[in-house]
């Protein structure tokens, strides 16, 4: 079995950590009427992994640019 691309990589590591924003901001709506600092915390993360799975697309791109 070969390695994958780092263009592969970069798509599913993309994905899943779309999946697992999807999750945090699940568990923020569960503190809702518990505790804002949780909520605030976990939608700070959220917002982390978006940014994240989005510089690794983004990164790819350019890279792709540049070969």
């Amino acid at each position: 079995m070969s390695a994958p691309t780092k263009k592969q990589l970069a798509s599913r590591h993309m994905r899943r950590l779309r999946t697992m924003r999807e999750q945090v901001l699940d568990m923020a709506r569960q503190w809702e009427d518990l505790d804002q600092y949780a909520v605030n915390v976990l939608e700070d993360l959220a917002e982390a992994m978006e940014s994240t799975a989005s510089n690794l697309l983004d990164d790819d791109a350019v890279e792709g640019a540049i070969s």
